[in-house]
């Protein structure tokens, strides 16, 4: 038996739960793994990235963050990193 075959639910013992217990489980697990972090600090480039960028902050446009780097700087600036990530800014702002 090639081991593409094998139907491995029968060899993993794991409980079986209902949708809207494993969607409890899965949210707990979660929420374990998130509550260790929650009083922790910015690191390394955080504060750069997150309390100095200007396009995070309410009188910014938000179409800048469509034209600006991961940190703040125009795309077109010699000294932008061309780290584009307007999604990730955006969830920031």
């Amino acid at each position: 038996m090639a081991l593409s075959e094998v139907y491995w639910d029968r060899h993993i013992p794991l409980p079986k739960l209902g949708p809207v217990q494993a969607k409890v489980t899965v949210a707990m697990l979660a929420l374990l793994c998130f509550i260790n972090s929650y009083d922790g600090e910015f690191v390394f480039d955080d504060s750069e990235a997150i309390v100095n960028n200007k396009d995070l902050k309410p009188a910014t446009p938000l179409s800048n963050i469509w034209r600006n780097d991961f940190w703040g700087s125009n795309l077109s600036s010699n000294s932008s990193h061309k780290s584009y990530r307007p999604l990730t800014v955006l969830t920031f702002r």
